[in-house]
């Protein structure tokens, strides 16, 4: 990467933290003892959060046909989303919430490696720390409701 992958464009990272703020109001809802919100926090929350799993994957397919990478990162941009999607099929919140919180830290190291073997710019990996410590914040507190 060049000098530019060190500059954090705007965009991203206000939309970035935007993609956050579903994460701390379904971590509200699970915790506001009204039992319709706590349903809809942690139901609604950990289906968002199987989302992201998939954007995040999906950056990694986009980087591939830019650069006509190795296939693996084909079939890695595919993988949060496979393994995100069973989480789904249970309404136990545990399980789901035990399913996605280590699948942000999967996600994550793989892009730290991305990043290390300069595949994404440096502003995204700096991005990634915050975005997926404030998910994980969240999703982790959802655990305690």
């Amino acid at each position: 990467m060049n000098d530019k992958s060190e500059i954090m464009p705007q965009m991203p990272l206000l939309l970035g933290w935007a993609g956050v703020i579903p994460f701390g109001i379904a971590a509200i809802g699970a915790h506001s003892g009204i039992s319709v919100l706590v349903l809809y926090g942690l139901l609604g929350g950990t289906t968002y959060a199987a989302i992201i799993l998939s954007f995040l994957g999906a950056v990694h397919w986009g980087l591939a046909m830019q650069d006509d990478r190795h296939p693996a990162w084909y079939v890695w941009s595919i993988t949060p989303a496979l393994l995100a999607w069973p989480t789904l099929l249970v309404f136990d919140v545990e399980f789901r919430l035990l399913g996605l919180i280590p699948l942000y830290g999967l996600a994550w190291s793989v892009d730290r490696q991305a990043f290390l073997k300069g595949l994404i710019p440096a502003w995204y990996m700096r991005l990634r720390h915050g975005l997926t410590a404030g998910a994980v914040i969240c999703l982790s507190s959802m655990l305690l409701a």
